[in-house]
Formats: C-alpha cells, sequence, structure tokens
C-alpha cells in the first residue's frame, strides 16, 4: 500500500529536542539502486540530515541529533514518513513503490499501522493519535461551503497550532495546516445576492490577507514574521499566482524582505557571463546594452522573487526600455527560469557564472534589493 500521507505530530514528552545531546543512530538499507534524501523540520524550514546514493543490498549508517518526523524522499518522487528517536533501528527500502518496512521501531510500526487501518480509532495515547487528530482536521476541511464553515475551520486550524506548536515544531504538520488554510478560501462562494460580481475577488483577497494576518499572530512566539510572510507569499508563488502574492506583500510591506547585509555598492565586471531569453548560449553582461536594472533573488526569498516579476512587468507595461538582469543567490536554475514564464514576452536575463557568484556572493543580503547602473560597470543601490 502505497502512503502518501507525509504529516506527524510529536509530542515533546515523547521525542527529544531537535538538538539534544545524544545522536541518534538508525540504518538506511536498501535491495535496489536509490537516491535518497532525509529531510527533517523545524517550523517552517526544512532541514536536510542526509542526502546520498545506496547501491542495491547496501546499508548507510546515520548519525543525528534530530528527533522527530523524518521525511525519506526518492529522486523518482515518492516520499515516506518515519520518526527518530533515540532508539535505534533500521529503515529497509524494497524500492521506491513501496513504503519501508522497520527494524527494532514500535513506535514506526505503530505508525505505519495506524496509516492503513484508516478507519480503526487510535488504540494508544501517543504522538500517534494525535497525528489521527491531525489528519481527520486536514480531511474535514475539503467539505467546507460556507463563511460561516471557512472561519470555523480557520479558528480549528489556529487553535489547534496554537495548543500544539511545540510537539508540532519537528514534523511538516504547521507548513500543511498553513498550506491547507489558503486552499480553503477556494473552497468557498464569496457572492452576495445583488452586489456585483467584482466584489467576489475583492472580498476574496481579504480573506488571504485576513489569514496571513492570523498567521503572523499565532506563530509570533515561536517564527519571526519575515519568515511567516515568506512561506505564504511562497504558496502563491509556486503556483504562479504572482498578482496575489504581491498584493499580500502591499499589505505587509514593513516585513515583506528577507534579512540579510544591506547591499551599498555592487560591480558586475563586463565579461560576467549571463543567459538572454530565447538563447541557448551565454552571453557577457557587457553585451546588454541601455538601461540596465539589477535584482538579487533567492529560492529561499519568495519575496525577492515575487519582486522582481513584478518590476518586469510593470517595464512591460509603461513601454520602458529597461532590461531586469537576475542575479540569483543559488546556482541558476529551473525555478530561477521560471520567473521569465510569468511575464507576458518575458524578456529577463539571467546572470549564469558559477565561479563568479561562488567567489562573490556568500553572504546573505536583505531582499527584495534593485540597483541600478550608473556608469561603466558601476552600480548603485536605491533604484526602486
Amino acid at each position: 500500500m502505497k502512503i502518501f500521507f507525509t504529516v506527524l505530530l510529536v509530542l515533546s514528552w515523547f521525542i527529544p529536542a531537535i538538538y539534544g545531546t545524544a545522536h541518534a543512530s538508525l540504518i538506511l538499507h536498501s535491495q535496489t539502486d536509490v537516491n535518497v534524501e532525509l529531510v527533517g523540520f523545524d517550523g517552517l524550514a526544512e532541514k536536510r540530515i542526509f542526502t546520498g546514493e545506496l547501491k542495491g543490498d547496501s546499508s548507510r549508517a546515520i548519525d543525528t541529533p534530530y528527533r522527530g518526523l523524518a521525511l525519506l524522499v526518492f529522486s523518482t518522487g515518492q516520499s515516506y514518513p518515519f520518526i527518530i528517536t533515540d532508539e535505534d533501528f533500521t529503515v529497509r527500502i524494497t524500492t521506491p513503490a513501496e513504503p519501508p518496512v522497520f527494524t527494532n521501531s514500535a513506535e514506526n510500526d505503530y505508525f505505519y499501522a495506524r496509516l492503513k487501518d484508516k478507519g480503526a480509532a487510535p488504540e494508544q495515547d501517543t504522538f500517534a493519535s494525535l497525528m489521527l487528530r491531525a489528519k481527520q482536521l486536514l480531511d474535514s476541511s475539503s467539505s467546507i461551503h460556507t463563511l460561516e464553515e471557512l472561519y470555523s475551520k480557520e479558528k480549528a486550524f489556529h487553535g489547534f497550532v496554537k495548543e500544539n506548536y511545540q510537539n508540532l515544531r519537528h514534523s511538516d504538520m504547521i507548513r500543511r495546516l498553513i498550506s491547507q488554510s489558503f486552499m480553503m478560501l477556494e473552497y468557498v462562494s464569496y457572492h452576495v445576492a445583488g452586489t456585483p460580481t467584482t466584489n467576489i475577488a475583492q472580498k476574496y483577497r481579504q480573506e488571504v490577507v485576513a489569514n496571513v494576518a492570523d498567521w503572523l499572530v499565532v506563530l509570533d512566539p515561536y517564527i519571526p514574521k519575515q519568515e511567516v510572510l515568506n512561506y505564504c507569499v511562497g504558496l502563491y508563488y509556486k503556483r504562479g499566482m504572482v498578482t496575489l502574492a504581491s498584493f499580500i506583500m502591499e499589505n505587509f510591506a514593513d516585513i515583506a524582505y528577507c534579512p540579510g547585509a544591506a547591499l551599498d555598492t555592487f560591480t558586475l565586471p563586463d565579461d560576467l557571463r549571463i543567459l538572454a531569453p530565447g538563447k541557448d548560449t551565454a552571453e557577457k553582461f557587457a553585451d546588454i546594452k541601455g538601461s540596465r536594472l539589477i535584482s538579487f533573488v533567492s529560492e529561499q526569498c519568495p519575496v525577492s522573487m515575487v519582486a522582481s516579476v513584478i518590476k518586469a512587468r510593470g517595464f512591460i507595461e509603461k513601454h520602458q526600455p529597461v532590461s531586469l538582469v537576475v542575479v540569483p543567490m543559488e546556482k541558476l536554475s529551473s525555478q530561477h527560469l521560471a520567473m521569465n514564464r510569468m511575464i507576458s514576452g518575458g524578456n529577463l536575463i539571467f546572470v549564469s557564472d558559477e565561479k563568479w557568484r561562488e567567489k562573490t556572493l556568500r553572504k546573505k543580503i536583505r531582499m527584495p534589493v534593485f540597483i541600478s547602473l550608473i556608469n561603466g560597470q558601476h552600480v548603485q543601490t536605491g533604484a526602486e
């Protein structure tokens, strides 16, 4: 039986702190060649515990201070959860198409038994029973249709996280509850008889902003506000809903950023390799003629990517002949290049010089940030 449910509630009295003094020892054993990642969680952040290849009929011992939900992710797309506790145990992999089995792990055996037996009530008062409550809460949200039902379910989501944050912290449950709370907004009809249909979109946007505000309050004691906002913005950015993502940023402008060092001056060398739209080969920065605006972006900072797309759209709408040059903080990837598809007649230009990036972009910078070319290759900040 394939198991796609990848959340786990971890009771703080059962699972030690994520980085305690003791290390857990576990063994990954695979009967076939696989490439896997082992992912843990801390609030809204993912933590890579292990990344590597396992040859057929081989094992890999892993020593980690992490306690909580670990997600076993295969390069072929499948993922399965299991629990890391103080006990030593083995995770046995047959193929990526089948969930793992466990040796010497009563907790994981019980966890998977309860997931398979969906109709049965939990027989133990453990983290698994709390997990089933959470799963039932998520499942119940698909049936809402009215604003009254929406508000009731939102209250239940927020209250559940408030009551259990420390137990949920080292699982992906907080992420999933936030994500589903925004999906719920799309299940409801906002039309009121006798009012213009344009009010529907306005009411929907208002509910999105209100939901963001609620999560900022719920998570304020635990997670920096800009991190919560980035996660909410990222949910819409990943779906290509950039205008709505930008609307969220406008309503929370004081926290719509990713922290880092301020960028006062910067230099882009003329021979810097860039990748222009519609061209298979890289060119040089000096080949870009006319006005240029530099934008720094990061996959870990959705607000930077949203701001860049909105900026480029503005140039097109106003018929301004400005080339937007995107500087990724990570190695240029398909996620960066996807920004171009979010712009009608997309004409973004991407820096694709990995050697330069590794040498120059070694520390975090505050984003979003735009810098304009003044003379030659010299640029300065403040180009809004």
